[in-house]
């Protein structure tokens, strides 16, 4: 009984102990994940403080909360700077690349993973390969490629560019994801008479949300914030997406007098399309790069 007694004092004694050693980590663990999440929700919240404050009180002060909501910014951004025309823009050349990247990965992926012929392993490292090649290196050949086809200034150039970017990726991504799921409900569709269209269709795809809502944010945020290209290969104002388009709403007025306010209404347009997507998608994105990764 004494025995136990001891035991017991000395093991309650040792408990306080080893919360204090380790307190100071967590109170570090914490100030460095905070100042991490200040870091990223910093730009956002200047962004909508200034985007509702008026040109006066943006001269005053470049950073604070408006002492009085205006509109006058997003009026202008939306009407003066044709933020609306740009917006329709990159929500076109966004729909195309993603249906475009889906249609072309997904049977790609299937049948690189669940399907046997000659030639599987060395076409599926073929388009791996294409992932290590820097898009920027291609830009001159890429150009000239457009203007032989004809589709400079025209939102075939980038939707077409964007799926040859997007698709070794999504290709490695569903690969992986398709090769964990057991090879029994494959076998088991096909015992019941289905077709390879047919089994990836009700079977494969009903089992495989996680990934494609993963694959959805990834080339989603890629497409959308794209700059390089879109600059290169859209000119006028009716193909812009947003983020080329945006620059014009840094010069205003015959003094060329930057509307601040304009711009950051701007910024913030573009930025609520990216945190609307990761917010209804966001429980998929970690289930769908674990699967994915993990064979």
């Amino acid at each position: 009984m004494t025995t136990v007694v001891r035991t017991s004092a000395r093991t309650a004694s040792m408990v306080p102990r080893n919360r204090v050693r380790t307190s100071p980590a967590r109170w570090a663990q914490v100030v460095g994940m905070s100042l991490i999440a200040g870091s990223a929700v910093f730009p956002l919240v200047f962004m909508l403080f200034a985007a509702f404050r008026t040109q006066l009180q943006w001269d005053a002060a470049k950073f604070g909360v408006p002492t009085s909501l205006s509109t006058q910014g997003f009026q202008y951004a939306w009407v003066s700077g044709n933020v609306a025309l740009f917006f329709r823009n990159s929500m076109v050349i966004v729909t195309g690349s993603l249906i475009l990247i889906m249609v072309c990965a997904t049977p790609a992926a299937y049948a690189l993973s669940k399907l046997r012929w000659w030639g599987r392993d060395g076409t599926f490292l073929f388009i791996l390969s294409w992932m290590a090649i820097p898009p920027l290196l291609l830009m001159v050949p890429i150009y000239v490629e457009m203007v032989q086809l004809g589709v400079i200034d025209n939102y075939l150039s980038v939707i077409l560019l964007y799926a040859a970017e997007g698709i070794p990726f999504s290709v490695y991504l569903l690969a992986s994801y398709f090769r964990a799921l057991p090879q029994d409900f494959v076998e088991a569709a096909e015992m019941d008479g289905a077709s390879v269209h047919r089994t990836l269709l009700h079977v494969i795809l009903p089992l495989s949300k996680p990934v494609f809502a993963t694959l959805l944010i990834f080339n989603f945020l890629f497409v959308w914030n794209e700059f390089v290209f879109a600059l290169l290969l859209l000119q006028s104002d009716e193909v812009k997406p947003l983020t080329v388009g945006i620059l014009q709403l840094e010069v205003t007025g015959t003094h060329f007098v930057t509307y601040w306010p304009g711009v950051m209404a701007g910024l913030l347009i573009t930025s609520l399309p990216v945190i609307g997507v990761y917010l209804v998608f966001q429980k998929y994105l970690v289930r769908g790069i674990v699967a994915g990764a993990i064979k």
